[in-house]
């Protein structure tokens, strides 16, 4: 009778009084054979009635897939099994000390698809095109986009590549059983060959979101993992431009440390015609730990919703306490300063926070740069033309205004004094800082 309830339990959940009326067994019959059937059935707790679920085999793998995490150390802990379900979706079967926070909004962890924080984990960006147009040369089910990846797609890959996933993640046993081997360190010297060969097609290492040019190493100098993107070679305009946007990013990040802010660690740097600006990887700890990251995009779609604006779901996180009022403020000072430096990519997977305990935090900034005056996708270069508007958010106050004014004339002041900006650049600034343009603008105003 236990294929009889596990038939029944594949049409959909069910509770133990609705599987004694389609198979005729007495509760203590059923309690008995449910029992026997744990491995392939959940037990959802839902109010107080419990709901049964079916399990299924997925990813080419089973139907108990071992969630872990690296901690800082490098060590390999189990917090989870992840269980596919036969109606869809998937069960968070937690174990030891598990974070809330990985049983999703309802706290029950069941999800309708794969569950929020292995979505970052897909390949994203640049790099992703280049993994996903690798495995399509091997396998014929497998699109060249990763976009057009479904859950399958996303999960066989995840259980066979756990070894440079971005946060601390892993999934499946593959990537559990793996043994973990010493980083290979790069020196800056080879710097420009790898970006070579990453602009004829190969994979660096690393499914880091993003669509600017990069690659992942250990770095020999920093004994770091770093992502390193880097400018066209060549000296034209498009070019030109993609090295002042990386002394953007470089001169944004010195600003935000200055005033104490979190901001991944950056270094810039000059090799064979091009400008490479290396960034430590906050989500990696010496050669073999990692650490916690998931974008705010993935825990906007959890439990939030707005799908756009840092300031906006950061004021709802709050709102649900699952995340402190320092790192609500950090955020939104961040984001306020962006909009003073031209930044136009602040989309939610450019900033990421990690879990502590139950609930999150903010990690530092990364990508924060003057994008508002990078090449359009068709290779247009736009001009140096931009006034930026005065800091305006409900809960700041004119003191946290004028720091974020500050610091973002402190930026500008700190591009307009480096030599290797281009002279379109040059010539935007000569004109003056574009924060004393702003306030002059303002008092004109009045």
């Amino acid at each position: 009778m236990s294929s009889t309830i596990r038939r029944y339990l594949e049409q959909g959940p069910a509770t133990s009084r609705e599987i004694q009326a389609a198979t005729g067994l007495s509760q203590g019959s059923v309690s008995r054979k449910l029992k026997n059937m744990e491995s392939g059935i959940i037990k959802l707790k839902s109010g107080r009635v419990p709901l049964y679920m079916a399990t299924c085999n997925a990813f080419g793998a089973n139907d108990r897939l071992p969630l872990t995490i690296v901690d800082a150390h490098g060590n390999t802990v189990l917090v989870a099994h992840i269980r596919p379900l036969v109606r869809g979706g998937f069960f968070v079967e937690p174990a030891t000390g598990i974070s809330s926070l990985l049983l999703g909004e309802k706290g029950n962890g069941l999800y309708d698809d794969l569950p929020y924080f292995l979505i970052d984990l897909r390949p994203q960006g640049f790099i992703g095109r280049q993994i996903a147009e690798t495995i399509a040369a091997q396998f014929d089910d497998f699109p060249s986009d990763p976009r057009l990846w479904n859950t399958n797609h996303i999960g066989r890959y995840l259980i066979a590549n756990g070894d440079d996933l971005p946060g601390n993640f892993k999934f499946g046993e593959p990537a559990w059983l793996r043994i973990r081997r010493k980083p290979e360190a790069v020196s800056d010297e080879d710097y420009p060959a790898l970006a070579d060969a990453v602009m004829d097609g190969f994979v660096p290492g690393s499914s880091a979101g993003g669509e600017q040019p990069k690659f992942s190493v250990f770095s020999k100098t920093s004994l770091s993992y770093v992502l390193v993107k880097f400018s066209p070679l060549g000296d034209d305009a498009v070019a030109r431009r993609w090295r002042d946007i990386l002394i953007t990013e470089f001169y944004a990040t010195e600003a935000i440390h200055n005033h104490d802010f979190p901001a991944a660690e950056t270094r810039l740097l000059e090799r064979d015609g091009r400008l490479f600006l290396e960034s430590q990887r906050f989500d990696r700890s010496g050669e073999y730990g990692r650490m916690s990251m998931i974008s705010l995009q993935s825990i906007d779609a959890e439990f939030v919703g707005l799908g756009s604006n840092w300031p906006r779901v950061m004021d709802e996180l709050l709102r649900l306490d699952l995340i402190n009022g320092a790192h609500w403020y950090d955020a939104v000072f961040l984001w306020c300063f962006g909009k003073l430096i031209n930044n136009t990519d602040m989309h939610l997977g450019n900033l990421s926070l990690g879990i502590d305990g139950s609930v999150f935090r903010l990690l530092p900034v990364y990508d924060m740069c003057s994008m508002g005056f990078a090449p359009k996708s068709g290779g247009e270069v736009p001009s140096y033309s931009f006034t930026p508007l005065e800091p305006n958010h409900k809960n700041l106050n004119s003191d946290t205004v004028g720091n974020i004014v500050t610091m973002a004339r402190d930026f500008w002041d700190r591009v307009a004094g480096d030599p290797r900006i281009s002279p379109e650049l040059e010539a935007f600034l000569s004109a003056g800082n574009p924060i004393d343009r702003m306030q002059k603008k303002l008092s004109d105003s009045t």
